[in-house]
């Protein structure tokens, strides 16, 4: 079975929270912060990250707060800078829920926007 997850979000929609450290330890992972930070584009590369982590919960047919939060799904980049998702337990037992043994994501921006597609199979 193959599920699949798209989501785009409007990038200046997280302008707001660029230094909001309250914000940034809500949804993303310690990881994921150290890497928003180092980046020129923080903005831009906050909101690729959360409409990753929102594709994955559509992939996986649940919604936020349905069983999985956004701090949960944790996105890490290969030295190339290909975003992946930290496969632990919890992301494993939905996988296994939907008998698939592997999750891949693309991040994409373009203007005012950020786009993420999750693929499952």
């Amino acid at each position: 079975m193959v599920e699949t997850g798209v989501d785009i979000v409007k990038i200046s929609r997280f302008e707001k929270y660029e230094n909001d450290e309250k914000f940034l330890k809500k949804y993303f992972s310690s990881d994921e912060i150290k890497y928003i930070l180092k980046k020129v584009k923080k903005v831009e590369t906050m909101a690729g990250i959360f409409a990753a982590k929102e594709a994955v919960l559509k992939a996986f047919g649940i919604g936020i707060g349905y069983g999985m939060q956004l701090k949960e799904i944790s996105i890490n980049y290969t030295k190339s800078n290909k975003p992946f998702i930290e496969v632990d337990a919890k992301i494993q037992h939905y996988l296994n829920n939907l008998g698939c043994s592997s999750i891949s994501i693309s991040i994409s921006h373009d203007g005012d926007y950020a786009v993420a597609f999750c693929v499952i199979n």
